[in-house]
């Protein structure tokens, strides 16, 4: 068997180019998909490849494959709750299809990949110290499309990818967090000023000035932050 694998300074170039790929992408919707392109040239012969990353209740949170068939057999494991990527997840250890014609762990979807040009799987855990958080998977045209080169490939480029794109989420969502938190002091010193206008064009209290703030806006239909918005314009209530 060792025969059959990749030398070790050919995976070291592997693995330091998927690195790269994943480090150099803003956001890992990008990350994911430079990595399924990663993979398709990491493993030659294959029909595609794909990349899901999944919340802890199996839904998919990003994905992005090479191909259309790919994608069409990813959405199928999705849409039936079953399949190689979903067992690979979820078991965290690699899963492989010698034939999906004579495959019967999960009926529902290799019934429903009968009709496409894909035959052989390989589908490898996104592992991390927390748990998977996704699946890699390249699919093969051919029964026993690969050998246990491409296996271990796949898994020893899953391990760096894996906390690399858990990495990349957490950045993601600290962004996305700060975005959400400039936005609602935004909002919160819109309605500040707004109450303070009202104040003074009215002869309002505080109390009284918000509370016509607050009507007005359920009146209309129109968020509270807008109005206020509005009200700073020189808008009349």
């Amino acid at each position: 068997m060792e025969a059959d694998l990749p030398l070790a300074d050919e995976l070291a170039a592997l693995t330091a180019r998927v690195a790269d790929l994943l480090l150099t992408h803003d956001t890992v919707e990008e990350a994911v998909r430079a990595l399924a392109g990663a993979l398709v040239e990491a493993i030659p012969d294959t029909a595609g490849a794909g990349v899901s990353l999944m919340d802890v209740g199996g839904h998919r949170t990003s994905t992005a494959s090479t191909d259309p068939v790919v994608l069409e057999a990813d959405q199928l494991q999705y849409d039936l709750g079953q399949g190689p990527c979903l067992t690979a997840w979820a078991q965290q250890a690699t899963v492989i299809v010698e034939d999906t014609r004579t495959e019967r762990r999960w009926p529902a979807w290799t019934r429903s990949v009968a009709h496409l040009p894909l035959r052989s799987v390989i589908s490898s855990p996104l592992s991390t110290p927390g748990g998977a958080i996704g699946a890699l998977k390249v699919y093969s045209p051919v029964p026993g499309g690969f050998d246990s080169r491409a296996v271990r490939v796949i898994e020893l480029l899953a391990r760096p990818a894996a906390l690399m794109l858990a990495n990349a989420q957490a950045r993601d969502s600290a962004e996305r967090l700060s975005e959400r938190l400039i936005q609602a002091l935004g909002d919160r010193d819109s309605v500040r000023t707004a109450t303070g206008i009202l104040m003074e064009r009215h002869r309002f209290s505080r109390d009284q000035a918000l509370a016509a703030l607050i009507t007005t806006s359920r009146r209309r239909h129109e968020p509270l932050h807008q109005l206020s918005r509005e009200i700073i314009g020189g808008a009349q209530l």
